[in-house]
């Protein structure tokens, strides 16, 4: 019934959505927290993770020094606890991170990329310390220069499985057996020698497979590999999602997936160093490239990008991250927000908020559960850079309208990545989509509720979708009230 009713109210949906994205206040308010905490220079990458099961969201962040910094949330107040939990300090440059949970012990585990100086994974034991067990289970990877990383289940057997992408050779992916990781990059078909930097897992075609886009940077073209069932195969050229003609300083970065029209299909858009692209998924399988339309294009060395609903309107924005480059080779920081008006986005001048500034990691979290998205942000070029988290100042009405919905599966693994979450009326209509996060935002993968605002709902309708070996199953929860989980998460477990 529901499916149905998002074909047939689409138009209606998009008409008042719009009305109320303009009676919001679409001029971001956002305050810089813990100045000289989050001060230092080199940040690449950003993930937010609640690896002590607390309640609130931590934030790592790793370094070009080779620091690993593991920010922990104490209500909202944050202290790097990372040198004392066992996490490097130095040593080498760590350019990728991402949490995931890969023994299924209920804790947050961390794999760390590396630029062709060995791959890390950390497991963390129950929130006390953190142990390097890449050796032992064979994702150390020496000679990787790793860019995006991925836990996802590309096999549907229930247990996170590793992708890591390759800016100087070909991609990895690590099948998890229960015990240890076995690689299966060749066999699956997933060795692409391109200069992949960006990757993002999702079901673009609704057939219960998690599929696999590469934004490959220079004359690289990008992918989209399909997923048939644990082998994969490039049908890019065949849906346009090719990129176009490019030079060696050109090409895809990064790739962030959304239902940016809320009509129930997932979205694709990729940063570019050029102009970037934006594609529409029509729902049958095929794409329509739209950035010009919808006004997203860009002219710059993009190099990061994340949705997020950053005002409450329910509608996701845009924010992308990346640097112009003057005739001597001086790069300067240069972002770019995006704000969604139903038909079309309008750049916000970030220049004038306490957001300018960010040139590579951009991760969207409401780490103070006050019910809207606040966001970490990383400067990797300038010397006298920073890595700061800013808080969100929307109005307690506006945030008080909003859900973060957790899901976890049948092992208890929280917040699986690829699940997708929609958001009924009481009448059947689609308010929106969203998806658990596979990786965005320049190199992460966070691992933290689904957010969803609701400017004009009181109950509704929440629909999961897990993928699993017998295809795509949902389940759905009548006459949630949002109201009843003001400062918390509502947890969906799968049956």
């Amino acid at each position: 019934m529901y499916i149905k009713l998002i074909i047939n109210f689409t138009m209606l949906l998009i008409f008042t959505l719009s009305g109320s994205a303009m009676a919001q206040e679409k001029e971001p308010n956002f305050t810089r927290i813990q100045p000289d905490t989050f001060g230092g220079n080199m940040a690449l990458s950003n993930a937010w993770g609640d690896y002590d099961n607390d309640g609130d969201l931590d934030l790592v962040i790793s370094f070009k020094t080779g620091d690993v910094r593991l920010y922990n949330n104490e209500f909202g107040g944050f202290t790097n606890l990372g040198p004392v939990l066992g996490l490097p300090t130095g040593g080498k440059e760590r350019r990728s991170i991402a949490w995931g949970d890969y023994n299924a012990d209920g804790y947050l585990d961390l794999y760390v990329g590396s630029n062709r100086q060995g791959n890390e994974l950390y497991r963390n034991e129950k929130s006390q310390s953190f142990t390097d067990v890449s050796r032992q289970m064979r994702v150390d990877i020496p000679q990787v220069s790793a860019r995006q990383i991925n836990w996802i289940d590309y096999d549907n057997n229930g247990t996170l499985d590793l992708f890591v992408a390759d800016r100087v050779g070909p991609n990895f992916l690590f099948s998890n057996d229960g015990q240890k990781f076995v690689d299966v990059s060749v066999e699956t078909g997933l060795a692409d020698p391109r200069a992949t930097v960006g990757a993002c897992w999702f079901d673009y075609n609704s057939d219960g497979f998690l599929d696999l886009f590469l934004a490959n940077q220079g004359e690289g073209k990008d992918a989209l590999y399909k997923n048939e069932g644990g082998h994969f195969t490039d049908i890019a050229a065949t849906l346009g999602l090719e990129g176009g003609l490019r030079t060696r300083s050109e090409g895809g970065v990064d790739c962030a997936v959304g239902d940016y029209n809320n009509d129930g299909h997932l979205d694709l858009f990729v940063a570019t160093y050029g102009i970037n692209k934006l594609y529409k998924n029509k729902g049958d399988g095929t794409f329509d490239e739209v950035s010009s339309e919808m006004g997203i294009e860009g002219h710059d060395h993009m190099v990061g990008a994340s949705w997020g609903d950053y005002d409450n309107d329910g509608l996701l924005d845009l924010y992308a991250a990346g640097y112009h480059q003057n005739e001597e080779g001086v790069r300067s920081p240069h972002d770019r927000l995006f704000h969604n008006d139903a038909n079309r986005f309008t750049e916000v001048d970030t220049h004038r908020t306490s957001l300018s500034g960010a040139d590579h990691g951009i991760q969207w979290a409401d780490y103070d559960n006050d019910g809207d998205l606040d966001i970490s942000l990383t400067e990797g070029y300038n010397i006298a850079g920073r890595h700061p988290v800013l808080r969100n100042n929307i109005s307690n009405e506006a945030r008080k309208k909003s859900l973060q919905i957790t899901v976890a599966d049948k092992n208890g693994v929280l917040n699986r990545a690829g699940s997708e979450v929609r958001i009924y009326n009481l009448k059947g209509l689609l308010l929106g989509l969203r998806m658990v996060a596979t990786g965005d935002g320049y190199n992460s993968q966070s691992n933290q509720p689904v957010h969803f605002a609701l400017p004009n709902q009181s109950e509704v309708i929440v629909e999961v979708t897990f993928l699993t070996k017998q295809g795509r199953k949902t389940q759905i929860i009548k006459n949630v009230n949002p109201t009843d989980f003001v400062g918390k998460s509502f947890v969906i477990r799968q049956k």
